[in-house]
């Protein structure tokens, strides 16, 4: 087991391509043009042969007033003839082991079936809205492609996204490049909307080769609607949890300036995050401190990681939370649609 060097990463679209054959030949052109040039590749191999990988394709994201250079997962896969041997196990256990050590506070993935990572404490944290535009009287045009078009891209998104929700993928004028090539890999449109005055209002991207969908919708609030429920779509997980717990603080109508909790976590997967911890928290943020037998004796509140992780990414309030848990601010506003 081993991450690949950059020259071997295209050694994995054979095993890309059985795995997911559902992709087109020009999406997984632009994957193993683009996407390999600076992600992560764990992988097992065999014979000289790769046989199970895990990609981690970097994403800067905004978590309040923290910006993380995270790891969104892909390419989980095993060749057809080596699954179930726990190849798929050990990879993304040593990747959980490794972030940890890293510092890095959370992972997150979009998974073809929750049940797959359930066992590895991921958690959904993310419902995908399905929306339409309810105003028809918006002026709708093309999205430019040279500079001055992108930046005025990346400012609107990071205000209306950013200013939004309090988790989001960081979107600069880079991340515009990447979303422009990657809905161009299945013949994208990219349409923005104006009002009268001409002010940018929203935008939206339909792709695909052989049917075509809605990629994304962005708008001002009130300039759409629900066409269907949302439904559940990110899952996440906690790996460093000192460094996540930082974001976390005191609502503001808290009753005390400062709370000090015993809190007793479960982690069967990560050693580091399992045990009792000092939790202490003000209205600015939150600090963790491991702490020893004797205090860990006498745990205030015990929960299991992704209990933890749901509720504090304000996706899920945990049954029979103690009151003082109420005072306590989860993260408010996820928005993570990205696909690979």
């Amino acid at each position: 087991m081993r991450y690949l060097k950059q020259e071997e990463k295209k050694q994995c679209r054979k095993l890309w391509e059985e795995a997911f054959p559902e992709d087109s030949r020009a999406f997984d052109d632009y994957y193993f043009a683009e996407k390999i040039k600076d992600n992560r590749i764990l992988a097992e191999e065999e014979d000289g042969e790769i046989i199970s990988m895990v990609q981690l394709n970097p994403y800067r994201v905004r978590v309040r007033d923290r910006v993380y250079e995270l790891s969104y997962i892909v390419g989980v896969a095993t060749r057809a003839d080596r699954r179930h041997r726990g190849h798929m196990r050990r990879l993304l256990l040593a990747m959980l082991a490794d972030m940890r050590r890293e510092g890095v506070p959370f992972t997150f993935l979009m998974p073809a079936a929750e049940a797959i990572y359930l066992p590895f404490d991921f958690r959904f944290i993310y419902d995908q809205p399905h929306l339409r535009w309810r105003n028809d009287a918006l002026r709708a045009e093309s999205a430019g492609t040279d500079a001055s078009a992108i930046r005025e891209l990346a400012l609107w998104q990071q205000r209306e996204l950013t200013g939004r929700f309090e988790v989001c993928t960081v979107r600069d004028e880079d991340y515009i490049r990447n979303q422009m090539e990657e809905l161009e890999s299945e013949k994208g449109e990219w349409t923005l909307f104006r009002g009268r005055e001409g002010r940018l209002l929203g935008m939206e991207g339909i792709w695909g080769l052989e049917k075509r969908e809605q990629r994304f919708l962005y708008a001002c609030p009130g300039l759409t609607e629900e066409e269907k429920p949302a439904t559940p779509a990110i899952m996440a997980r906690i790996t460093c949890l000192e460094e996540f717990l930082q974001s976390i603080s005191l609502r503001e109508d808290a009753p005390v300036e400062r709370l000090e909790v015993l809190l007793t976590v479960k982690d069967g997967l990560i050693p580091e995050n399992d045990g009792t911890f000092l939790w202490t928290l003000d209205r600015e943020g939150s600090a963790a401190e491991a702490v020893g037998e004797r205090q860990a004796q006498r745990p205030e509140y015990e929960t299991e990681i992704g209990v933890l992780t749901q509720w504090l990414f304000g996706y899920k309030m945990p049954e029979q939370l103690p009151e003082w848990g109420r005072w306590i601010r989860p993260l408010q506003g996820v928005f993570l649609e990205e696909v690979v």
